[in-house]
């Protein structure tokens, strides 16, 4: 196999369609599906409104038409174009993220082929995409798979840019990569590390003064920066002020973070147990014996973006897949130094017996351990916009007693507002009032908290207004019209 290099490229290309092949079809309502359904119902506003890709749009904000303070939209206008394509709508969204994920590991196999040889290459590339926190959010709809492999294409452009001749086409891909990687995810910026690094271990001292390489930085932040500047006076979708960074960090319990990080999130959602007795082998010949400045930089830049990320990252458990590819690599060169001192063990068949029970482990860690992310919740949105155009017409505001602001209105498929009034009980009726005021002519809730008693107050109060227009059971809807 490993003197077929085309055969190991399409070894890897299956293996990642077979693991992002879980939930491929299923709708947005699984881990973080907040994420998933705001960039869902911006995309499909691309679409529904024909709007230029400058021009990212919400509507949960009511009847205004406001813009989205949200990352360069790169992949939700992609997506928004493709949403009428053969009918499949919001499930484009997770074909891309699965799309991304492949070119990312067929990306990873060439840079890390070149690197350490086509064996490491295969395994690295291979296992990349059995890591927990790839397996999964390499196809969720969320740029994080499309922003990684700009991160990815930036590495392996830049490693050709490098080389004797300097093609400047490889130094336009780079810089264009590094722009969609931050502009996509703004912590990515980090990526600057790793190419440094890149760049020191090739020119050496001459890399503090290539106009080049500061050219290219300049040129895909400024970008980045400049997009972030456009859209920070819209309506938040993701943090685009320094104060949304401040509260969000929570550096005051740093320490806490830090050490759960190393000891929890990295082993295992990254690397997974048996994967860190590959990459301590691996680490070990790359990063101590050789001290390569790449992977040093690669690798301690990764970590240094999850670590600052704080309070976010502990949250989030997407901030680690930057981690992800720079791991696997590692892992591959651990796999076959291991498989190398197999061979030559005087107990063959045991010591290979030990490696294959190391490599299985590596799946089965995954699977056991993400298994419940993708379990689905928010049934009772389920026929949501079928209610919604039984008792509506298309340009009726909504309120929705939903705590996510968008997720209701997107199964909806109506525009209006929401909020949480299980939270606050004391206040309901004077929300509601006051977006009855502001022009919602319907209110929808699960059947739950104030919602889910018939005989309840909050029922005996909108009824005075007439009797539910829709209930299921699960959701119901009340005119707010007299």
């Amino acid at each position: 196999m490993l003197e077929r290099r085309g055969l190991c490229l399409v070894l890897v290309a299956l293996l990642s369609l077979l693991v992002h092949a879980k939930g491929l079809t299923a709708p947005l309502l699984d881990l973080h599906y907040h994420r998933q359904v705001n960039t869902a119902s911006i995309a499909r506003g691309y679409w529904r409104d024909a709007r230029p890709i400058q021009e990212p749009r919400i509507d949960w904000d009511g009847a205004s038409d406001r813009l989205a303070a949200t990352e360069l939209p790169v992949y939700m206008w992609v997506y928004g174009k493709l949403w009428p394509v053969a009918g499949l709508g919001e499930k484009w969204g997770r074909l891309l993220s699965v799309a991304a994920s492949l070119l990312t590991a067929l990306l990873l196999f060439i840079l890390f082929e070149k690197e350490f040889g086509r064996e490491a290459a295969l395994w690295g590339a291979s296992l990349f995409s059995l890591l927990p926190v790839e397996a999964y959010f390499g196809r969720t709809v969320q740029p994080e798979a499309t922003a990684l492999l700009a991160l990815i294409g930036a590495l392996v452009f830049w490693s050709r840019c490098l080389e004797n001749d300097r093609p400047w086409g490889a130094w336009a891909g780079a810089t264009f990569c590094a722009f969609i990687a931050v502009g996509l995810k703004l912590p990515y910026a980090h990526i600057l590390i790793p190419l440094a690094g890149l760049t020191w271990r090739k020119l050496g001292r001459r890399a503090v003064t290539d106009w080049r390489m500061h050219a290219a930085g300049l040129l895909s932040m400024g970008g980045a920066i400049a997009w972030y500047l456009r859209v920070r006076n819209g309506v938040y979708v993701v943090p685009t002020h320094a104060n949304d960074y401040t509260n969000l960090l929570a550096y005051s319990r740093l320490l806490y973070f830090v050490q759960f990080q190393i000891f929890s999130r990295i082993p295992e959602l990254v690397m997974t147990y048996a994967g860190f007795v590959f990459f301590a082998v691996g680490a070990r010949e790359i990063l101590g014996r050789r001290r390569d400045a790449f992977w040093l930089a690669w690798f301690f830049g990764a970590v240094f973006h999850l670590l600052a990320m704080s309070g976010y990252s502990h949250s989030h458990e997407y901030t680690a897949l930057p981690l992800a590819p720079v791991a696997a690599g590692l892992i591959g060169v651990g796999v076959v130094r291991l498989r190398g001192k197999a061979a030559a063990a005087p107990n063959r068949a045991f010591a290979y017996a030990g490696l294959i029970l190391l490599l299985l482990a590596i799946p089965v860690h995954s699977a056991l351990r993400i298994s419940h992310w993708y379990r689905q919740g928010f049934d009772f949105v389920n026929g949501a916009g079928k209610a919604a155009d039984a008792v509506s017409a298309q340009d009726d505001l909504f309120f929705t007693n939903c705590q996510a602001s968008s997720v209701l209105l997107y199964y909806l498929n109506r525009r209006g507002w929401s909020g949480e009034l299980n939270k606050q009980p004391m206040n309901a009726a004077l929300m509601i009032d006051d977006y009855a005021a502001q022009g919602a002519r319907f209110i929808a809730s699960e059947k739950r908290g104030l919602f889910a008693e018939p005989n309840g107050a909050m029922w005996k109060r909108l009824r005075a207004r007439g009797t539910p227009v829709w209930d299921d059971g699960k959701l119901v809807i009340f005119s707010l019209v007299r």
